[in-house]
């Protein structure tokens, strides 16, 4: 087993965390009248009563606060076939919809068209920590849409699960 000498880098501590294999999500929303949206690798349930998620954003992020100004989303757990969605809207530019298709969700927001599933949310807190921002969202309704792998990134890379569990068709909303 290897370490670094000395202080840790910043890169040294991307490189160990990158051995931990995580899902990948599309957050998503209409900004004045078009959509938005940025792709996160930490997103992660907090509560389920109330039923809340939460994922980081980096705080240099110029989609999320064209995101978050209209305090509702959805977030797009994307299929493995899905790491083109990903390269879109990781990417800068003032139209990373360009090439996807979607459709509006019962809140209005954009469900990415392939996606496994979505869940509508209102922002529910923002807080900041170090480099980042951790957003809460209370989710108000959530939809499956399909059995398939999910989208995995692992050691700077995008991996599909070889087989997945049977899934529960859910669709749902969420009360107070």
């Amino acid at each position: 087993m290897t370490r670094a000498e000395g202080p840790a880098t910043t890169d040294d501590f991307r490189l160990l965390l990158g051995h931990f294999p995580t899902g990948v999500v599309a957050v998503t929303a209409i900004h004045a009248a078009r959509p938005v949206g940025l792709v996160v690798g930490s997103f992660f349930s907090i509560s389920l009563r109330p039923p809340l998620i939460g994922f980081g954003i980096n705080n240099t992020s110029t989609s999320w606060p064209l995101i978050s100004a209209g305090r509702t989303f959805s977030v797009n757990v994307l299929a493995a076939d899905q790491d083109h969605v990903s390269r879109a809207l990781a990417a800068t530019g003032p139209d990373k919809f360009a090439d996807l298709s979607w459709h509006a969700s019962e809140a209005g927001s954009p469900v990415i068209d392939g996606s496994l599933a979505y869940l509508d949310c209102d922002l529910h807190a923002s807080h900041n920590a170090g480099d980042h921002l951790l957003i809460i969202g209370l989710v108000r309704r959530f939809r499956h849409l399909r059995s398939a792998a999910p989208l995995v990134f692992f050691r700077r890379g995008y991996w599909s699960l070889s087989s997945t569990p049977d899934s529960t068709q859910s669709t749902g909303e969420c009360l107070d």
